[in-house]
């Protein structure tokens, strides 16, 4: 699908970008020391990293009981951020290996903005002394938000950026790239792609809060990220997007368009949409009862059997075997006529694709209506062209097409019609239910031109394979229609 891609890519800073982190560490440890607590790097490391300098002193007033009012906090704030600024002005604030190369690929390519806990002041001159700041957009820095990460506000502030720029974009194909725990958490609250660097935390602690992709550094191949982001977001189920759900250890499968707002109620609980929205494919997913469900990527055979539909359909046992009989395939040019609801169309249109095309006569407006959005549901609606016609009595526009199939009340009457429009040895292609329609059509076809005319009817049934009890399912598909063709051949 198109519109699964990269969006745009939010680069956290401090960690990723910057190795600031131990100057940052250094510049609280010393405003720590006039209230006699020691700060260890390793817990800086476990319970600061990623706060703001506001939430930092808070929860550290909160933790020893300093007390500290929000006029202490702005000043310890102040304290600290002149401290760091003495180490940007000294020049000690480096930034990772292979960073810059990778901005300059990526931000040549997508929109780029930063997300970041540190002030704008802090952030500023390490961009402009790079060279890298005019690849970002924006930034979103401490003071632009209210709640810092792990919250998902800072990120939140950064679509609606992109979103103020003019930057369309789906969340499930932004790309955030961070370093810290709550850094990845805060992306994937807001339903982004994390991208997560090693500086710090070990690979499993960054996939245990959620990363999508984790990174030794970023001094590899550009190209080498970029196509590990493309393999992820295309795997990604993005809002819209049909899925299927089977309950663990049924046989029962259910449809759901995924939405944040929407829901599947079942007979073993409600799924959220929300709780799919930005899994992958082979997942599983709990309802609300605590019953797991698997999700899947639909196939051609559950999107057929799920579509939406006003009458009978032509069932996959069916038109698999009409396909394979047709010897169409991609670049094939086909006739269909009465199509329905799409039950073969939709089949036809995914085996021609990319460069055939269906032609589709059909007769009343309402299967039209159902067809259109079926193939639209689908992403089928380029390779259809359909057209309203009684081919009874005006037949086919096309001419050298690859194979006819028909499926109406009185087939016969259009035989002629199908040799007219197809190529040399092309396939006709008839489906009726009774054994008196399939009689005429048959004697027809070989009147009109056709050879190898025949019949089938296919029969499928399921089989129990169990350990010890294994047995022929109790129902089956039996009859649903008689499949019969011929080729085209020169009338002598």
């Amino acid at each position: 699908m198109k519109r699964k891609r990269i969006y745009a890519g939010l680069f956290d800073f401090d960690g990723t970008i910057a190795d600031t982190e131990k100057l940052h560490y250094i510049a609280f440890k010393k405003v720590l020391e006039k209230f006699a607590l020691e700060l260890t790097w390793e817990d800086y490391m476990k319970k600061y990293l990623a706060y703001t300098d506001s939430d930092f002193f808070k929860v550290v007033s909160k933790e020893f009981g300093l007390d500290l009012t929000e006029e202490d906090i702005n000043s310890l704030c102040l304290e600290k951020s002149e401290t760091f600024s003495n180490f940007l002005k000294s020049g000690k604030v480096e930034i990772y290996k292979g960073v810059k190369e990778f901005i300059e690929y990526f931000g040549s390519k997508y929109p780029l903005g930063i997300v970041s806990g540190a002030l704008r002041e802090e952030i500023e001159p390490v961009l402009e002394r790079e060279a890298i700041s005019k690849y970002f957009k924006f930034i979103v820095s401490a003071k632009d938000y209210s709640e810092g990460k792990p919250s998902p506000e800072p990120f939140e502030v950064a679509l609606k950026k992109l979103t103020e720029l003019g930057i369309g974009f789906e969340r499930e194909g932004v790309v955030a790239f961070e370093d810290s725990l709550y850094g990845v958490l805060a992306a994937k609250k807001a339903g982004l792609l994390a991208v997560a660097v090693e500086n710090f935390y070990k690979k499993e602690e960054l996939i245990s809060y959620g990363a999508d992709i984790t990174l030794e550094s970023f001094d590899v191949k550009p190209e080498e990220i970029e196509k590990a982001i493309l393999d992820k977001i295309s795997k990604r189920i993005f809002s819209g997007e049909r899925v299927i759900l089977v309950p663990e250890n049924r046989q029962n499968t259910f449809a759901f368009k995924v939405k944040k707002d929407s829901n599947l109620h079942t007979h073993l609980g409600v799924l959220k949409g929300a709780d799919i929205l930005g899994r992958y494919y082979g997942d599983s997913v709990r309802t609300n009862k605590g019953d797991v469900f698997f999700i899947l990527e639909p196939n051609l055979y559950d999107r057929v059997m799920k579509l939406k539909r006003k009458s009978a359909i032509i069932y996959p046992k069916d038109s698999a075997f009409m396909i394979f009989l047709s010897g169409i395939g991609p670049g094939s040019r086909v006739i269909e006529t009465g199509s329905g609801s799409g039950g073969l169309t939709v089949p036809l249109a995914h085996f021609v694709r990319p460069d055939g095309k269906v032609y589709v006569y059909e007769i009343r407006d309402d299967f039209i209506e159902i067809l259109r959005e079926n193939l639209k549901e689908n992403n089928l609606e380029n390779f259809v062209e359909i057209k309203k016609r009684d081919v009874y009595l005006d037949g086919f526009d096309e001419r050298d097409v690859d194979a006819v199939f028909l499926d109406l009340p009185e087939p016969w009457h259009c035989v002629r019609y199908a040799w007219e429009s197809l190529k040399p040895s092309g396939v006709l292609i008839s489906v009726s239910p009774t054994v008196n329609q399939t009689e005429i059509m048959c004697e027809v076809m070989r009147r009109e031109g056709f050879i190898l005319v025949d019949t089938f009817e296919v029969l499928v049934r399921r089989f129990l394979a169990r350990e010890g009890k294994s047995r022929p399912f109790e129902h089956m598909i039996a009859h649903t229609a008689y499949i019969s063709l011929g080729r085209k051949v020169n009338k002598k």
